[in-house]
């Protein structure tokens, strides 16, 4: 390579003309493509590099691409058989040429030396006498350099309107875009790329990774593309699958495992994620062959032991299963972590096999009693009382949690659970108090203590905490719907209408927010033809609920339809235990359709199960007289 000053005369350059050689390198740090000065020819072209298919190794064959005189995009430099240019014309063209060649020549020399600023300055003075598109594009790549991608990709467009099927010109539009955070555009124009030169593996490459975070389906096309163009690639085949386990679509991840595999047959690695994919799959008898392979070669392997133990326990194989862990348990290296993960495999498995209960029961323990500083022990124990409905259990432990992780929301959370399914709603308060003070943030402290103090008729500071809760998690159907109700109760009508609104855009299919608007809704003689559309879809979801069978009867009786109202709240009351607020439905249907006798049994059933409902006892002495 020579290196070319920048006051080399034009009489210097004709002198040595004929003894250089015949190109000259003038490198643009581009990984596709340099630009050349060709001395014989006095012309700029541009030489491509084209790629091998192995991944990541090149090699460079040059090939001329385009000469200034024949590609320029300036049509006062085209020369055409209608009009012939005048000797005058033809010199002043020239000028121009070897003005618009000097300075890119410049330029070309800055940007070796990484002055990219002014490069740009020296192509710019070039374009001023020639349109040319290898100036454009050298101009685009030093404004990606500069991190100028707006300016970077008009000159990268102007070099393809000049010339369209310039590969690398698209690559180097594709590469701005991409450095601009536009993928979608970048994308395009790698498409363009794989069109024009679908050889080369690199750029294919490229477009799947442009896909994959984005639009993984079109990521898995092109590397079915790149599989079926190029074969089977260990690289190709590794992302496929890792896509296609993202996707959910374990039988497909496991297929190119499976010619993964076949590539590199001995990668223990591979085999264990193989191993992993079939219990996925529940193809648990492949998976202990994969292990069985695999602990042949590392006998004393513990993940290798926990993880087959794991599919012996997925297959009810109580005995192997044991045996297997106990191996794991008795090594004194053993972490707490890898003991952990031995009882959560028990602990996964209760909800299809209660009878596991004791054993997973008896393995936390022996942890607890091996570490009884760490809280994850009294975690699961506590969720193993909430399971096996052994509250004892349960309190005890979430208690002991709240004593050594008091950080750790989901000790308070699950002691205060237990307590509010047993309707123990001051335990709730006294627990979540204490709670709220160490983690005031938590979503689910808020919500189960605004729930607790609903219950008591504390509404004031029920609305505080769901308020919070609701801030904390503003799409939490939960929170807005039990806030909604606190609002009904206190007559904030605009308000809980507002949440119960916002709780349908979030889910419109909520069938508990449905229920509730619907009966706030005909409690207030309110928008009854919409309350009964909603009331009827709660109850198509939950058909056998009794609160949504009510409901639905209680928009009927406020639209007058005492027959269709009757039927829905007496089916609300066969269900099992209602409140008092139905049987008083009922009682107002029967009152309604001049049925006194059985209107004052069912409000006698209603002041029994709410004995302070002094309304309710006014109106069973009026009607009484």
């Amino acid at each position: 390579m020579i290196e070319l000053s920048n006051n080399i005369s034009k009489s210097l350059l004709t002198t040595f003309s004929n003894s250089l050689p015949e190109y000259i390198c003038i490198p643009l740090f581009s990984a596709h493509e340099s630009v050349y000065f060709s001395w014989k020819e006095k012309e700029i072209v541009t030489l491509s590099i084209k790629r091998k298919k192995n991944f990541r190794s090149v090699a460079l064959i040059m090939g001329i691409a385009a000469v200034i005189a024949s590609c320029s995009g300036s049509k006062d430099s085209v020369v055409t058989s209608q009009s012939p240019q005048s000797p005058t014309d033809a010199k002043a063209s020239d000028r121009a040429k070897e003005k618009a060649l000097q300075h890119f020549i410049d330029g070309s020399l800055q940007e070796t030396k990484g002055n990219y600023a002014q490069a740009i300055l020296e192509y710019q003075d070039a374009l001023r006498f020639d349109k040319n598109h290898a100036i454009y594009f050298a101009l685009s790549k030093c404004y990606s350099r500069l991190n100028k991608q707006a300016l970077a990709i008009e000159a990268g467009k102007e070099a393809l309107r000049l010339d369209p099927e310039k590969v690398d010109f698209w690559r180097n539009l594709g590469d701005v875009y991409a450095s601009a955070f536009q993928l979608d555009s970048a994308a395009a124009a790698y498409e363009e790329v794989v069109k024009r030169d679908s050889n080369n593996i690199e750029s294919w490459f490229t477009l799947a990774n442009l896909y994959q975070g984005r639009k993984p389906l079109k990521a898995l096309e092109v590397y079915e593309s790149i599989s079926g163009r190029f074969g089977d690639e260990w690289e190709v085949l590794l992302q496929i699958a890792e896509l296609y386990n993202a996707m959910g679509q374990t039988e497909k991840a496991i297929a190119a495992l499976e010619k993964m595999l076949l590539i590199n047959p001995g990668n223990v690695e591979l085999k264990r994620s193989l191993a992993q994919a079939y219990v996925r799959f529940k193809n648990y008898d492949q998976a202990l062959h994969l292990y069985t392979e695999l602990r042949e070669l590392d006998p004393g392997n513990l993940d290798y032991m926990g993880e087959m133990a794991t599919v012996h326990l997925l297959l009810k194989e109580y005995a192997p299963a044991a045996e297997l862990f106990e191996m794991v348990l008795a090594r004194d290296s053993v972490s707490i972590d890898a003991k952990l993960q031995i009882g959560e495999a028990y602990f996964s498995q209760l909800q299809n096999d209660s009878s596991l209960v004791p054993v997973a029961r008896a393995m936390f323990e022996r942890i607890r009693d091996a570490h009884p500083n760490d809280w994850r022990p009294y975690w699961f124990l506590g969720a193993i009382g909430g399971v096996s409905r052994d509250d004892t259990l349960a309190i005890n432990n979430f208690k002991r949690v709240t004593e050594l992780a008091r950080w750790n929301p989901d000790g308070w959370a699950y002691l205060a659970m237990t307590f509010l399914q047993k309707e123990m709603y001051q335990e709730v308060v006294n627990i979540l108090e204490e709670g709220l003070n160490v983690v005031p943030d938590d979503y689910q402290v808020n919500f189960y203590l605004g729930i607790a103090y609903s219950r008591l008729q504390r509404h004031q500071d029920a609305v505080r905490v769901l308020e919070h809760a609701h801030q904390i998690e503003p799409k939490d159907v939960r929170a807005i719907s039990q806030l909604a109700l606190v609002y009904d109760t206190q007559k904030r009508y605009a308000e809980s209408d507002s949440l119960y609104e916002e709780a349908l855009r979030v889910d419109s299919d909520n069938h508990l927010i449905l229920n509730n608007y619907a009966y706030s809704l005909a409690d207030r003689g309110l928008q009854l033809e919409r309350a009964l559309a909603m009331a009827k879809r709660a109850v198509e979801a939950q058909p056998e609920n009794p609160s949504y069978l009510d409901t639905i009867g209680w928009v009927h009786f406020r639209l007058e339809q005492f027959e269709e109202a009757e039927k829905f709240i007496r089916r609300a009351i066969e269900k099992g235990e209602v409140s008092a607020v139905v049987h008083e439905h009922l009682g107002d249907v029967y009152y309604m359709i001049n049925d006194k006798e059985r209107a004052l049994e069912q409000w006698h059933i209603a002041l029994k199960l709410d004995e302070n409902n002094q309304a309710l006892r006014e109106k069973i002495a009026r009607v009484s007289l």
